[in-house]
């Protein structure tokens, strides 16, 4: 009986470590990229535009049902926004550069030109547009998490 529950324990805190390295390893990753991106953003001249690169792919329907309309109400609340769309299988090169592994991904740049964050995931419009704006979003009662935004 010990022996059984000493090997029980040995796969969880195995499994526990396995879990934990990976999730250090995506964060470390993700640092990287967005590192990298950052270096090559602040030495490009500013538009004074804000800017989304949002990757997509033929057969999304979260990108299709949600991240869309939430970028189409973005791009109402801010006239000069510039949304750059990218199939991630078609620009495989782009997709490996901003690190993408799941649709939608959206990388946020604002108005200097810096790149802000990567959202991997639905991301809300109500939140790019406080990710633009350089603010953190009130998520206070999931107000913001809709495709539109609050009144």
């Amino acid at each position: 009986m010990t022996e059984r529950t000493l090997i029980a324990l040995a796969v969880v805190a195995g499994f526990a470590l396995a879990v934990a390295l990976g999730r250090r390893w995506y964060e470390w990753r993700n640092a990287r990229i967005e590192a990298r991106l950052r270096a090559v953003t602040s030495a490009a001249p500013a538009s004074g535009q804000p800017r989304v690169v949002y990757f997509t792919t033929k057969t999304c329907v979260i990108c299709k049902v949600q991240q869309e309309p939430a970028l189409t109400a973005l791009a109402e609340r801010i006239p000069d926004l510039r949304i750059d769309r990218h199939d991630a299988v078609a620009a495989t090169d782009l997709a490996k550069e901003y690190g993408v592994l799941s649709v939608p991904t959206t990388a946020v740049y604002d108005r200097a030109g810096a790149l802000v964050t990567i959202n991997r995931g639905f991301t809300p419009a109500a939140i790019l547009l406080a990710q633009i704006e350089g603010r953190t979003p009130d998520l206070e009662g999931g107000a913001e998490m809709g495709s539109e935004f609050v009144a």
